[in-house]
């Protein structure tokens, strides 16, 4: 009886929980999906780019970011209840995930490394002309293939802590289904 009840609650919460009639597990594949397809874009040059000059971009990707650390928050609630009656080892799984994710990947972090990024940009652009005809790292194509690949690299790790998240929770509604 106690399992049934569990199996109930947690079915219930992780694709119950309705923010706008929807449910939980596919408002976190719905931001997964829309974070993986913006990632694509701001792992290039020309994507950092788009979100340093343009401020409805920005904002767009920040709001991203902002709902995706909104539903981590509403199933890490909802499963820190749920590991207090269950030994669950996905449970716990996803529990440390979410809170890895959110202690490296806030948003502010985000803004930071970023801003960073944007700064660099803004200095390669500047020195464009001086350095068209350099070679290697020091030329055009060389720092900006560096900024790349630390853009890249930073947007991977972003990606697959969301992506992680994400798979939990399907693990978790469909042994719970």
């Amino acid at each position: 009886m106690k399992t049934i009840f569990f199996s109930a609650f947690l079915l219930f919460s992780i694709c119950g929980l309705a923010q706008e009639e929807e449910r939980l597990d596919e408002k976190i594949d719905q931001i997964t999906y829309d974070w993986d397809l913006e990632a694509d874009k701001l792992s290039s040059y020309e994507g950092l780019q788009q979100l340093c000059t343009d401020e409805t971009y920005r904002g767009k990707i920040l709001n991203l970011l902002n709902e995706i650390h909104h539903y981590d928050s509403v199933l890490y609630d909802v499963l820190v209840k749920l590991s207090r009656t269950s030994d669950d080892k996905e449970i716990k799984k996803t529990l440390k995930d979410i809170k890895k994710f959110e202690e490296q990947y806030d948003t502010q972090s985000f803004i930071t490394f970023m801003g960073e990024e944007c700064k660099a940009m803004r200095e390669i652009e500047k020195e464009a002309e001086e350095t068209a005809n350099d070679v290697g790292y020091n030329s055009y194509d060389g720092q900006v293939y560096l900024l790349e690949t630390e853009l890249f690299k930073y947007v991977k790790h972003v990606t697959s802590r969301v992506d992680k998240i994400r798979l939990h929770v399907h693990h978790l509604s469909k042994h719970y289904n």
